[in-house]
């Protein structure tokens, strides 16, 4: 009797705060999940909330900072989840510190933020700390944002709204990025090929790790952290691929020549109601191979103490040392 008066209770007041007490959740592939219409705007509306399978593509701290307090949303982290087999797509899971629809009361504070990071950056079972290649299931609640539907809480910090990530198995492995050349994303014209069916175009490997193949970067001069460089196949055709804030665009120089691009096909379309642009490659990091711009997950060599991987300890290893002395990543340490 006392537990159906406190269930009654709590439906009562999630109903006032506006939340559906017995909200409807069904497991979706991802090609279900980032369906589009003729505008490419999103059409998913079935359930409430979602659950998908897939493997994790980033790491979330080279793709936006995560630190409390950074930039307009305050710290932000983001991770992709791509479809295995058939389901060829991929998904955006977001959070963001700061919300504030109303009053600052919807914001994370810096503390509370930091407790989310720990959640969603560990297996709830076994305190794993996820990494790309990783094989995870995700729920939670979903929003479209400027092209695709993204998972997320929906720009509410109520624990009734927190999505989770639970490990299905470990170190899988990435998917293998699929090639890429430019005269299948652009046309003639060097518009973006928009294909509402998701067969083809930027729509059919969004959310996927691509491989932009034979292309130079046309702007150099825009190398850096979070910016946006421009590369072109020869034939009058361009694509923008963004730079995450992986360390390795500050250490390494623009690679120069005919080169290869492998990053996660992403969208940010300068409107919500007709999304046909904004298709983007995002490259989360860089290891300064000056062949392929990305970035391999790996070091070669194996002396302790090669911080920057150049395969010899020396003073700029110490360098290293000494410019992130008692630094941490934020979600992962106290």
């Amino acid at each position: 009797m006392r537990a159906a008066m406190i269930f009654s209770l709590l439906a009562c007041l999630f109903s006032t705060l506006g939340y559906a007490a017995d909200a409807t959740i069904a497991e979706v592939t991802h090609r279900q999940l980032q369906a589009v219409n003729a505008n490419g705007v999103g059409t998913y509306s079935a359930t409430d909330k979602v659950m998908f399978e897939g493997i994790v593509l980033n790491s979330p701290e080279e793709m936006l900072n995560p630190a409390p307090g950074a930039g307009y949303m305050g710290g932000q982290w983001q991770v992709y989840i791509q479809g295995e087999g058939d389901d060829h797509a991929g998904t955006a899971v977001w959070l963001g510190q700061y919300y504030s629809k109303v009053t600052s009361s919807d914001d994370y504070t810096d503390a509370e933020l930091q407790d989310e990071l720990r959640r969603i950056n560990t297996d709830p079972n076994t305190g794993y700390v996820f990494t790309p290649g990783d094989r995870v299931r995700v729920t939670g609640w979903y929003k479209f944002y400027k092209g695709k539907i993204n998972c997320n809480e929906q720009h509410d910090k109520n624990p009734f709204k927190d999505f989770t990530i639970e490990l299905v198995k470990p170190a899988v492995g990435l998917p293998v990025a699929q090639a890429v050349t430019l005269d299948q994303l652009k046309d003639q014209g060097n518009q973006f090929i928009f294909d509402a069916a998701r067969l083809t175009g930027p729509e059919y490997h969004q959310g996927c790790l691509v491989r932009l193949e034979n292309v130079t970067i046309a702007d150099p001069e825009n190398w850096g952290p979070n910016k946006t460089v421009t590369v072109a196949d020869g034939q009058g055709r361009t694509f923008p691929v963004l730079l995450g804030i992986g360390d390795g665009f500050s250490r390494y120089a623009c690679p120069t020549g005919l080169i290869d691009v492998i990053g996660i096909m992403d969208q940010e379309s300068t409107s919500y109601n007709v999304c046909k642009d904004g298709y983007r490659v995002w490259v989360t990091n860089y290891d300064g191979n000056g062949l392929v711009l990305t970035h391999r997950g790996y070091k070669r060599g194996n002396l302790p103490g090669d911080i920057n991987g150049d395969f010899k300890v020396d003073i700029m290893d110490f360098a290293e040392l000494a410019g992130n002395w008692m630094k941490c990543t934020p979600g992962l340490c106290n």
